[in-house]
């Protein structure tokens, strides 16, 4: 969340950007009032226990020297009622402020594109070399299921839209990926993370971009504070909930290997038959725990190594830089690698790295120890890489005319040595 000093001191910086990102700015003015309306009770609260502090002290004068101090005491019962009120108000108004508070959205860098949607993202690079093929290509799931290695029926059968069995050597593929992925991101650096895989509300709330990615993107835990986790980032960002980490110690850079569970739920929806978009998938991610006068130096190394992945794998891709409209509520910027999909003839998305500067750290209460002083850490994160989006532009780019399907060299060692992929027995 952003800083209630920035609004109070800047609502005019604070509307511009909402009006950068198409959001309603209106909410701004209906916060600064709450907070003023908050402000005053607060003072008259202090005020009022100035009072009673005072009034205690005049009632003990005036029994120390056998005055009538009747009136004085009907006056300090009376004080405590009033307090009481008052700070059910106070509560009342600071939790309304601090829930608008969450639908504000970060403060953009001076260096995003200003654009009202995805079709106004910026693309930035290319790399790699599109393949020309002399025969037609088979849809992904076309192409597993002949040759044995995935059952989406069953799938849909136990368990609905959104859910596979991946078999042999696709599932040894899945495998492949994610155990090269972490060996990637490790020798760069990371720190191997096992995390929890459920979190409680108000932690995942700090770490999603509002509470709408609750409807949207989360599923809950029947009776249990609990929601499944949707990536990795959510449970790294949150580990240093509530604490204050030494300067020294920073940057922080972890890295966890998960299934990630998401309800999809949006104009995107899931595959009904693929892997593409799934409600359950694996991930490796990346994340990072910076100061903020190099977090956006970070970015770029964080950026810079998905693409050095894509690249070992010899997959085409694009990276994309997200426009305000179109950039989610917690971040100030953000790339997308787009890999180039064949058989849909088109570039599509595949990881996001973004910096979210301390609006994360703000709202988990995560800060640093500088010179005696804390301030907030800004958190970054970076998809190092979805094995099923990968999976799916892998079949599609190393796809051969016999209907089976090449293996990435960089991968060959994950797949015990097995250069093809295919029909099985």
């Amino acid at each position: 969340m952003l800083d209630i000093k920035l609004i109070r001191e800047k609502p005019e910086d604070v509307k511009e950007n909402m009006r950068k990102r198409h959001k309603d700015e209106k909410i701004i003015d209906d916060i600064v009032k709450k907070d003023k309306d908050w402000r005053n009770l607060k003072v008259q609260i202090d005020n009022l226990r100035a009072e009673r502090n005072n009034v205690s002290k005049e009632i003990s004068e005036l029994k120390k020297t056998g005055r009538n101090a009747s009136s004085a005491m009907k006056k300090a019962k009376k004080i405590p009622e009033e307090i009481e009120i008052l700070e059910k108000k106070a509560k009342e108004l600071e939790e309304e402020r601090n829930s608008s508070l969450l639908l504000i959205p970060n403060f953009l860098h001076s260096s995003v594109p200003i654009g009202k949607d995805a079709s106004e993202n910026k693309e930035i690079k290319k790399w790699g070399k599109i393949k020309k093929f002399s025969f037609e290509l088979l849809n992904h799931s076309e192409l597993v299921e002949n040759l044995g290695y995935a059952d989406f029926d069953a799938g849909r059968n136990n368990s609905g839209e959104g859910f596979n069995y991946l078999l042999g050597d696709i599932a040894m593929l899945d495998h492949a990926l994610q155990r090269y992925g972490v060996d990637f991101i490790t020798k760069k650096g990371f720190t191997l993370v096992v995390p929890p895989l459920m979190l409680n509300f108000e932690t995942l709330l700090g770490a999603l971009n509002g509470l709408k990615d609750f409807e949207d993107v989360v599923y809950k835990i029947e009776k249990e504070n609990l929601y499944l986790i949707g990536t990795a980032e959510h449970a790294l960002v949150s580990l240093f909930k509530n604490k204050t980490i030494n300067k020294e110690k920073i940057p922080i850079k972890l890295c966890a290997l998960t299934p990630c569970f998401r309800k999809e739920i949006g104009s995107h929806g899931v595959d009904t038959k693929g892997l593409f978009r799934m409600h359950q998938f694996n991930k490796v991610e990346q994340v990072v725990y910076s100061i903020p006068e190099k977090s956006f130096e970070i970015l770029e190394e964080i950026q810079k190594i998905t693409e050095e992945f894509f690249q070992s794998l010899e997959l085409p891709y694009r990276v994309i830089e997200i426009c305000s409209g179109d950039l989610g509520a917690k971040f100030a910027k953000q790339y997308d690698i787009e890999v180039w999909f064949p058989r849909q003839g088109k570039y599509a998305e595949v990881t996001s790295a973004g910096n979210c500067t301390d609006y994360q750290a703000r709202a988990l209460n995560i800060r640093y120890l500088d010179k005696g002083e804390k301030r907030y850490l800004d958190i970054l994160n970076n998809t190092m890489v979805a094995t099923s989006r990968a999976m799916v532009a892998i079949l599609e780019n190393y796809q051969q005319k016999d209907g089976s399907i090449l293996v990435p060299k960089a991968i060959i060692p994950y797949m015990n040595g097995k250069k093809k992929i295919e029909k099985g027995k």
